[in-house]
């Protein structure tokens, strides 16, 4: 069974019910290891060597993060920037993520509709994943479609429980290599 690294990514996490409610399904996967990146670094110094071991024992990286002005939290951002080194996750050296999956799952504050050329957002939600899908592709890992929960401030109790399933669900068949 694949191990599974959750990068947890929300700046106020204490008002989001639904990513705490999809981060409280994943406690009964015990090949999780769950990082609450605001908690863990909340003056941003992020521990880099610490991370880049956690990718390396890792073997499917999971984002988990409210979509935040069009892209991800600043944290996961810096994350990022200072992890991915040249060298360790791309680069003529760069081999350590080489293999891996990666899986996004976000959540959004607007509804399906809002993510179209008609609606607000003027664009479909898929034209804002290339930066994630690039960067997994240029370290070498299996980039996996996003998992999406629209509207998430206002679906309903048993809406927000079902993804929360689907989005363990897809983690435990990832994990097992049943895709």
């Amino acid at each position: 069974m694949k191990k599974i690294l959750c990068l947890y990514a929300h700046p106020n996490p204490q008002r989001s019910r639904a990513n705490r409610k999809i981060v409280e399904s994943l406690t009964p996967l015990a090949n999780l290891s769950f990082r609450p990146l605001y908690e863990l670094y909340p003056e941003f110094y992020i521990d880099v060597k610490r991370e880049q071991q956690l990718l390396q024992e890792h073997d499917l990286i999971f984002f988990q993060h409210p979509f935040y002005w069009y892209s991800m939290p600043p944290l996961l951002k810096l994350w990022m920037d200072s992890v991915l080194e040249f060298d360790f996750a791309y680069g003529p050296k760069g081999r350590a993520l080489v293999g891996k999956d990666f899986l996004l799952s976000i959540t959004t504050g607007g509804p399906l509709d809002s993510y179209a050329p008609s609606g607000y957002n003027r664009f479909p939600l898929s034209a804002f994943f290339p930066p994630y899908e690039q960067t997994a592709r240029l370290c070498g890992m299996q980039w996996h479609e996003p998992l999406v929960l629209h509207h998430s401030t206002r679906v309903s109790e048993d809406t927000l429980l079902q993804h929360a399933e689907s989005v363990r669900q897809r983690l435990v068949q990832l994990s097992t290599g049943a895709q």
